[in-house]
């Protein structure tokens, strides 16, 4: 394998071996008797392991690490995958071989402001307090004794949903709708605390 490096792991979490070489990223959980032989092909043969998932360069469209995350992130052809690295020192390594090896790869440095971190679950807690008014509407009509019907498709998934949770009355949906708040509240919180630090390669074919 021309240009080629490899890393490997026996930490627990972690791809076995990761690869670069011939344009191509390899990486895999090959059995650990099967590792040393791998190894061999990957330096002194142009083929791929057969237990090693092959990535040729030509088909990735980005590479991303975050912070946060225990993996690197390869984009390819609509899809992705995960090159797991617990040590954060081992995982930044890798990347930074990757920024400084791979041909057309363009660097960025994205920094998310806390308000677009929280974006998602503020707009979470929007759609549940919505859903829950509306809901709570027809749990106080239950618990007047009013009948809704929700049969033949007469009302649409929005209102069946809000229909089925209302029918355990105005205390139970009340209950269901400041979990559901409460665990995006938690999730805003979280994001907005630690904003992610995003570390990125477009490769341009």
């Amino acid at each position: 394998m021309e240009n080629n490096k490899i890393w490997k792991s026996d930490e627990k979490g972690d791809d076995r071996i990761i690869a670069y070489g011939n344009e191509t990223i390899y990486k895999g959980n090959p059995k650990f008797s099967e590792i040393d032989n791998c190894i061999f092909q990957l330096q002194n043969t142009k083929d791929s392991p057969p237990s090693l998932f092959a990535i040729p360069l030509r088909y990735i469209a980005g590479i991303k690490m975050q912070e946060s995350k225990k993996y690197i992130e390869v984009l390819f052809k609509g899809d992705t995958e995960h090159l797991r690295i617990n040590n954060d020192r081992s995982r930044k390594a890798v990347f930074d071989y990757f920024k400084e090896t791979i041909p057309g790869a363009t660097y960025s440095l994205i920094k998310y402001s806390k308000l677009k971190a929280g974006k998602k679950p503020l707009i979470a807690m929007a759609v549940i307090t919505v859903i829950f008014l509306y809901t709570l509407y027809y749990a106080i009509g239950y618990d007047e004794g009013n009948q809704y019907d929700i049969t033949n498709g007469h009302y649409n998934s929005i209102t069946g949903i809000a229909l089925s949770i209302a029918s355990y009355g105005v205390e139970k949906t009340v209950i269901i709708f400041v979990l559901l708040l409460a665990i995006a509240i938690f999730s805003f919180v979280r994001k907005v605390s630690d904003p992610p630090v995003i570390e990125q390669l477009i490769i341009k074919h």
